[in-house]
């Protein structure tokens, strides 16, 4: 007997029978992507085989190239380069410079002839060499590090500078500078113009004002040249000022690393980001060679802050400043004398026990970039290299 459907049922029937074949076709569709997946998978998994076997035969395993560093978005931000990667680059080694303040020199006017030498020298030992510019003073200079000598006169001196922008095929002087002395009253235009290579400029000028006074390049861009280490400390000593029975100089200079052997990095400079920081033109000198002192004699010490723009918070660890004078302000009992680019002072002081007393800048990430010393006693526990 024959079924008789209405027609809602008989279209219900024909949706159930479509349902089947239309759940065939997802399940196929799925199916494929997996397989397509796990193709991708094997073939991947096979590669990377055959790079870890590469040269099975001889026992050797193939390493994949690391990445490569990333490069910094801001150039200032680039690590300063290592000794490791300095290969092939020449440069002067290091040499000790003696803090000793030098004495004053002879004569009713006090001449000096200031000279420029440009060499490449390391400014820390675990980094690469820079080129650095820096003074020479009657023949003085510092080796292997980018310092400059001290200049000392008594207050009311006449004093005569000759300054030779290189004297010698020697000090490989290839541009223009000038010297500026913050000590003196003078017309800039006249005295601190740009000196070409072999060529001479004569300054005089009576030192009216006692205390520490900034020397420099003054040639344009006086940032570079400053930052390359072309500058230095003249001492001018006050009338009357007692003898002590040591004497030392310090300046507090910074440096910018470029490539290995190249001048000093602008980028870096413009935007106050020193890769060292340094007592007397090289970091960490005076930890690797204390300055040897007595215990209860008396101490002088001169510091000058060179910058170009950090300050300086100078402070000897263990002792108080019995008199520190900065920009001709005394202080009584101090700990630390605050030194802006450019300013200088002096500190008294006794170191009352046997022992090892560091000088640091107390800002102290300064300090961790190099601008940290040690002053050594007598009958003191020596101290590790290194």
């Amino acid at each position: 007997m024959a079924l008789i459907y209405t027609e809602q049922e008989q279209q219900e029937r024909a949706s159930a029978a479509e349902a089947p074949d239309e759940r065939r076709d997802w399940l196929a569709l799925g199916i494929g992507l997996v397989a397509l997946v796990a193709a991708i998978a094997i073939g991947l998994s096979v590669a990377a085989l055959a790079t870890r076997s590469s040269g099975a035969g001889s026992g050797a395993v193939t390493a994949t190239a690391a990445p490569a560093a990333a490069t910094p978005a801001n150039p200032a931000d680039a690590p300063a380069p290592t000794i490791a990667q300095a290969k092939g680059v020449a440069f002067e080694p290091y040499r000790f410079v003696d803090p000793t303040l030098p004495a004053v020199p002879p004569g009713a006017v006090k001449r000096f002839t200031v000279g420029v030498d440009q060499h490449v020298v390391q400014v820390s030992a675990a980094l690469a060499p820079t080129e650095a510019w820096t003074y020479t003073v009657n023949g003085t200079g510092y080796p292997g590090t980018a310092a400059s000598p001290p200049i000392v006169v008594n207050e009311g001196d006449r004093v005569q500078i000759r300054f030779v922008n290189g004297g010698s095929k020697a000090m490989h002087v290839t541009m223009a500078h000038s010297i500026d002395f913050h000590s003196a009253e003078v017309a800039p235009n006249q005295y601190y113009k740009d000196v070409a290579p072999g060529q001479s400029e004569t300054i005089s000028f009576v030192a009216k004002h006692p205390g520490v006074f900034m020397y420099h390049c003054a040639t344009q861009p006086v940032l570079m040249h400053v930052g390359a280490g072309m500058a230095g400390m003249m001492v001018v000593r006050p009338k009357g000022l007692a003898p002590v029975d040591k004497e030392l100089w310090i300046t507090q200079g910074e440096y910018y690393l470029g490539k290995p052997g190249a001048p000093t990095d602008m980028a870096k400079l413009a935007a106050e980001k020193p890769d060292v920081i340094a007592f007397n033109g090289y970091a960490d000198q005076y930890k690797q060679h204390p300055i040897a002192v007595r215990r209860g004699e008396r101490i002088r010490m001169w510091v000058l802050n060179e910058g170009p723009s950090k300050w300086s918070a100078f402070h000897v660890i263990g002792t108080v400043f019995d008199t520190a004078v900065v920009e001709n302000t005394a202080f009584h009992d101090s700990q630390t004398m605050s030194l802006a680019p450019s300013q200088g002072g002096y500190a008294e002081f006794t170191l009352d026990q046997q022992g090892n007393y560091p000088f640091v800048t107390h800002a102290f990430g300064d300090m961790m970039k190099g601008a940290a010393g040690m002053l050594h006693t007598e009958g003191a526990p020596a101290i590790p290299a290194g």
